[in-house]
């Protein structure tokens, strides 16, 4: 016996819910003025409890803003975990994005070329708005690709390197 499929929830349900139009759902989910404090909240308890929340790859496609930034990090996973700092660091730029409604998108790759080409792949599919560059060194090429491409990027490392 196979289950009937819930159906997907979407911006005119939670429109309908919460007694608004779906502009008015966009407006708050984006942050925009032109809604009173009580429509707003009204509307986030409808979306909760429908349990929506805005398709990135809807709102991107509309042109909005690609609430994700990049991180490539050039390490083995089973390093990653034995320096401290980077998940230290992670968690930091996960809080400082969660207050801003933002994610974050981490990958661990090989290679400073592999990194190039994830990040590169990332700008193009507008799957991220930018990009946190770490172990960041003199001449990085990285410094180039995000010029090139007109990345919004974040380069960590001492002030001498990043140009800071």
């Amino acid at each position: 016996m196979t289950a009937t499929p819930t159906p997907r929830v979407t911006i005119k349900d939670v429109a309908a819910r919460a007694g608004v139009s779906k502009g008015a759902v966009s407006l708050a989910f984006n942050h925009k003025p032109g809604l009173s404090e009580a429509t707003r909240d009204r509307i986030f308890r409808a979306a909760r409890e429908l349990g929506w929340a805005p398709n990135l790859t809807a709102r991107t496609l509309a042109g909005s803003r690609v609430d994700v930034v990049g991180l490539a990090v050039c390490r083995p996973a089973r390093m990653l975990g034995l320096e401290p700092w980077y998940m230290e660091f992670v968690s930091g730029v996960e809080s400082v994005l969660a207050e801003h409604s933002c994610s974050l998108l981490l990958r661990l790759v090989r290679t400073m070329d592999e990194e190039i080409r994830v990040q590169e792949a990332w700008w193009r599919g507008r799957q991220i708005g930018g990009s946190i560059l770490v172990d960041f060194q003199g001449d990085d090429p990285r410094a180039d690709l995000v010029g090139r491409l007109g990345l919004p990027a974040v380069a960590v490392g001492h002030p001498s390197l990043t140009g800071g």
